[in-house]
């Protein structure tokens, strides 16, 4: 079956008048034409006395745009350092963290471990002291045993303000 024009049925679609009154306003409340043209407007004299003033003096020109390019190329290489530092932090923080969580977790372990040894190493420093002191109170018994003994056998001598005394007193007795 064939189709032509006369059996396709017309279908009315309305006629879309960009000048008609007929279509819904687009306001948009912070745009402001008259605004933004004005503003357009002093951007383009604010150009214009920037280009007469370059051909004006062509040193001052050449200076400011040298000065421009190396400001630009300072914060372009400033820009690209801060994104390089952020990209890297973004990309070894999950590495860090992991080695930071990883050795909080092994440090109390370590810890643990190290204050066991500390511990024993003390109670073995304790024992040896122990065994000194024992070694010096026995030789200190020793010689107060001894000490002992010679003083049995010699005379108990007397003490040394009881022997001043005796003297004082043989030394006042030729006097009288």
């Amino acid at each position: 079956m064939k189709l032509t024009l006369v059996d396709i049925p017309k279908i009315n679609l309305p006629q879309l008048n960009p000048f008609s009154t007929n279509l819904p306003q687009l306001e948009l409340p912070n745009l402001n034409l008259t605004e933004s043209l004005n503003t357009l407007g002093s951007f383009a004299s604010q150009g214009q006395t920037i280009v007469t003033a370059a051909l004006n003096h062509p040193f001052l020109a050449i200076g400011t745009i040298v000065v421009s390019i190396g400001l630009i190329q300072l914060i372009a290489d400033l820009v690209k350092r801060v994104l390089r530092a952020g990209i890297r932090l973004i990309l070894t923080l999950p590495f860090t963290l992991s080695r930071w969580i990883w050795n909080r977790a092994t440090a109390s372990l370590e810890t643990a471990t190290h204050e066991k040894a500390k511990i024993a190493q003390l109670i073995e420093r304790l024992e040896t002291l122990r065994a000194e002191q024992d070694e010096v109170v026995t030789e200190l018994k020793g010689l107060i045993d001894s000490s002992a003994a010679i003083s049995e056998t010699k005379p108990p001598l007397q003490s040394a303000n009881s022997g001043s005394s005796a003297l004082q007193k043989s030394a006042e007795s030729p006097q009288s």
